[in-house]
């Protein structure tokens, strides 16, 4: 039987060889780029903040020491409202013209005298 001329005809193995060799180098090379430039952007942690026991133009003194402790411990835990991404501690004693983190502080500092 004679086979008809609108068959496609078939990739010879070596060619079929050389095409898979081709593509295999073609990503083994991209991957090789894509590893060395954008999959190994150094994102370099940011510094945890320190631990602030003082806070500027805000009076801790009323405050009763057994209570100071856990006061300071949660402002330097409790994100400052006005959106500096930082702790109401650390906005304090880096932003001193910042009124939000004055006034967080001062209530929670008023509500730990309260208590």
């Amino acid at each position: 039987m004679a086979r008809s001329t609108t068959e496609l005809k078939r990739l010879s193995r070596s060619a079929a060889i050389g095409l898979f060799l081709s593509t295999a180098a073609i990503l083994g090379f991209s991957c090789l780029m894509l590893q060395s430039t954008v999959w190994k952007e150094s994102r370099t942690p940011e510094p945890p903040e320190p631990f602030y026991s003082k806070l500027p133009d805000v009076d801790l003194s009323g405050v009763p020491p057994e209570k100071l402790g856990a006061l300071l411990k949660k402002l330097n835990a409790q994100r400052c409202p006005c959106d500096c991404n930082r702790t109401i501690a650390s906005c304090r004693n880096n932003h001193r013209s910042c009124s939000m983190s004055t006034a967080a502080a001062r209530a929670a500092v008023a509500a730990a005298m309260k208590r």
